[in-house]
């Protein structure tokens, strides 16, 4: 591959910012034993930090623990612009940039700390951002972000590629990548794309998703392993042709740390109502997300109920759609994206958390704010499919939370006021989930499957 950049960039190196606890934080003393000594990795994936929440805390610890025991890590990835679907303004003139993590020890704070890793070199490159989803401006937007990877010039030949999808363009890019310098190649599914094509809602999607689910079989079909997230990916993975064998289960882990405040003192950190019973929503304001369905569900619960409040906490391509159906509800509020200290907070301050996904949305995500509610020890709402990924996981936590269908508010309404009846219950299962967090979403499990990952791929 040419070491030299297709393309003139600038020559400032910039310090880039990572999430708060990386998973490599977990394992420091891996540099010496790690089956990527003096190797080269490229990493792939179009979401990064500094964005706060979905994919990027994960694509981001993950290179971080990468970079301790390779010879050296290299990130291709986009311009920041997750959850709100505009790009960061601080990168609107620049077709690439490269960004440099620098050692500062193992202080992290939220998302403004810097990395801690010689050896990290974070690539960034331009693409098209869709303020509105349809399924031609997913198009674009993938295929640009495809076509900057492609043309891009990386300095070290890579021993291994690691890709994450989605994007599914960045994956495409990763395959080619491995097969042109004859390195191994490791595909991290988070979203199935062909599935969301067809099953969150975006216009036009149903009619593409057979062409997205012909180049999501090119690229997994060309890994060596693919670590799926949720188990639930795997029959579709078979529908592709991945044998088994080359499938590994790679959950995600907590990124944040439970805030450590009770929830009146959450409360008043955040200035928020002490006497009402909350109820939150964080994360994307997107289509799979239909919070309208929250919305209409905080209408009925203030009919019956003035001591219930609701807080949607976030960003996303619907957020101003959603604004304006809650016009007039005194029981709502929306708060956007909150940093690494305050995010926790939000957590902790609630009654009740809240998962919420369109009717129809079953195998093809698990939502990244799972690992963060579940640590935050507090009660889970989920109106979601019943066979669903989402579904599939909350069941495995024996308690923490409760199920209800989605799309149907009167449901989603009647559940919220039958838990503020039994603050026991809220308890009882908000123990559960911090138990099962604990148990299963440590950053130690997670780097331990990683290395285990790593060391199968080189070796194989």
């Amino acid at each position: 591959m040419d070491p030299r950049p297709t393309v003139q960039e600038p020559q400032a190196e910039l310090p880039v910012i990572l999430p708060k606890a990386p998973l490599s934080a977990a394992v420091p003393s891996q540099r010496h034993t790690s089956p990527l000594a003096g190797k080269h990795v490229l990493v792939v994936g179009i979401n990064y930090a500094p964005e706060p929440t979905g994919i990027a805390p994960y694509t981001t610890g993950m290179a971080d623990h990468l970079a301790i025991g390779a010879r050296s890590v290299t990130v291709l990835t986009g311009m920041p612009h997750y959850p709100n679907w505009q790009l960061d303004p601080q990168y609107r003139f620049r077709l690439r940039s490269r960004e440099v993590a620098r050692q500062t020890g193992d202080a992290f704070d939220g998302v403004a700390g810097l990395g801690q890793h010689d050896g990290l070199t974070i690539r960034r490159l331009r693409h098209y951002v869709p303020g509105r989803q349809t399924a031609l401006r997913r198009a674009g937007y993938e295929l640009t972000f495809l076509l900057n990877c492609l043309t891009t010039g990386i300095e070290q030949r890579p021993d291994v590629v690691v890709a994450v999808t989605p994007a599914l363009g960045g994956a495409v890019a990763a395959a080619q990548m491995a097969q042109r310098t004859g390195a191994k190649l490791i595909v991290v599914v988070q979203d199935l794309m062909a599935k969301a094509a067809s099953q969150s809602g975006i216009a036009g999607g149903g009619k593409v998703a057979q062409a997205t689910a012909a180049v999501e079989r090119y690229a997994l079909r060309r890994a060596d392993l693919v670590a799926v997230v949720s188990d639930s990916f795997r029959s579709q993975l078979h529908a592709y042709g991945v044998p088994d064998e080359r499938i590994r289960l790679l959950p995600n882990w907590t990124h944040i740390h439970a805030s450590g405040l009770s929830k009146p003192d959450a409360r008043a950190a955040l200035g928020w109502p002490q006497q009402q019973f909350t109820v939150v929503h964080t994360g994307n304001i997107g289509l799979k997300q239909d919070l309208g369905n929250l919305v209409e569900a905080a209408r009925i619960c203030a009919r019956r109920d003035a001591g219930v409040r609701f807080v949607i906490v976030g960003d996303g391509s619907q957020r101003e759609a959603i604004r304006a159906q809650a016009h007039g509800l005194e029981n709502l509020d929306f708060i956007g994206p909150l940093d690494g200290v305050r995010y926790p907070q939000s957590l902790a301050a609630a009654d009740l958390l809240v998962v919420n996904e369109r009717p129809g949305v079953g195998d093809m995500s698990l939502p990244s704010k799972l690992t963060s509610y579940l640590t935050a020890g507090r009660a889970v709402l989920a109106a979601v499919g019943p066979e669903g990924a989402t579904a599939t996981e909350l069941r495995r936590t024996n308690g923490a939370a409760h199920l209800v269908a989605p799309g149907d508010p009167a449901a989603l309404a009647a559940s919220v006021l039958a838990l503020r009846a039994a603050p026991g219950q809220c308890l009882e299962m908000g123990l559960l989930g911090r138990k099962y967090a604990e148990a299963n979403l440590g950053r130690e499990a997670a780097a331990a499957r990683l290395d285990a990952l790593i060391e199968e791929c080189t070796e194989r």
